[in-house]
């Protein structure tokens, strides 16, 4: 008579150990991905808030001093808990459009930065009367 035969054989056992492997190592890396995005996430959503705050301080001030961009405007580092972080900014007239002004801000940290850049309007003095 003929028994059925049980359990596994040698190479049906290294088989599903090399797919059990293979999922294995794929799982581990698709973490260690999303373990990376949330690290840089978390330090890139700061930095974008500190340079839409200091993109803000530039807005505010006229076009005299956009022109001559004092240093106080023009680079620094950040309060505690954001020490780790400094910017620089720039300002610079659009060619062929006197009354376009190009505000950017850069936000550095020791792994990374973060640029942003906005065009606004500024009025211009032309013999006494502002235009826009």
């Amino acid at each position: 008579m003929h028994r059925a035969r049980s359990g596994f054989t040698l190479l049906e056992a290294a088989v599903a150990m090399t797919i059990v492997a293979i999922v294995g190592v794929s799982a581990l890396a698709a973490f260690g991905a999303d373990l990376r995005a949330a690290s840089r996430a978390q330090q890139t959503l700061p930095a974008a808030a500190l340079a839409i705050e200091r993109l803000a301080v530039l807005k505010l001030a006229d076009t005299h001093t956009l022109r001559m961009l004092p240093d106080s405007l023009a680079r620094g580092t950040f309060a505690k808990p954001f020490d780790n972080y400094s910017w620089r900014a720039t300002a610079k007239e659009v060619r062929g459009e006197p009354a376009l002004v190009e505000l950017t801000v850069r936000v550095e940290w020791a792994e990374g930065a973060y640029a942003l850049t906005e065009r606004c309007f500024r009025s211009t003095i032309v013999s006494g009367v502002a235009t826009r």
